[in-house]
């Protein structure tokens, strides 16, 4: 129990750093008036983080998979003709939670108005193996809002990201102007 109270500490201050990130400037030249940014250098199929500047899929494949097939999965992944994906953390996956005030329906918690197509309610892999229990990894729960470790040979949905704080661009992707959302 301790140990899941320290993971939602954590996850919260992330999203509480990536938040305020919002207000920088953006390597990738879209506007920031908004929160995600559609790009044309992935054939539209991914979705820029204005806010994080991580790179979603647009459309995460909907097959379930054990948690080493979704990395295998990520790391063979080419979207928008772009490889280079991986599976992100539970803090990157956190970063796109957003629990409404009352839930009312099955639906994944992203925010209001967000450009992701064909996402799940339910847990989703993240790269993050438990450190007490090897065995299991960190999910994301996009109906509760919550992360949870699983047994890395149950089966869940996975979404693969680009960017992050050991990755830089090389070069700026284009951003469809009417794709900013």
């Amino acid at each position: 129990m301790e140990n899941r109270v320290m993971i939602v500490i954590l996850a919260i201050c992330a999203a509480a750093l990536f938040g305020s990130a919002g207000a920088t400037e953006s390597p990738y030249e879209a506007s920031q008036t908004r929160r995600f940014a559609i790009l044309e250098t992935f054939k539209q199929e991914a979705v820029l983080d204005l806010r994080t500047q991580l790179i979603w899929e647009r459309s995460p494949h909907p097959a379930e998979v054990t948690w080493s097939t979704a990395h295998a999965r990520c790391a063979l992944k080419t979207v928008g003709d772009q490889a280079g994906w991986r599976l992100p953390s539970f803090i990157e996956l956190m970063t796109l939670v957003e629990p409404p005030a009352h839930q009312t329906a099955r639906v994944p918690t992203l925010p209001p108005g967000h450009p992701f197509q064909g996402i799940k309610a339910g847990a989703y892999w993240t790269s993050d193996s438990s450190s007490s229990e090897p065995a299991q990894a960190y999910t994301v729960d996009l109906l509760h809002a919550d992360v949870v470790t699983q047994e890395k040979s149950r089966v869940h949905p996975l979404w693969c990201v680009r960017g992050g704080i050991d990755e830089q661009p090389t070069q700026s992707p284009s951003v469809r102007p009417s794709g900013m959302i």
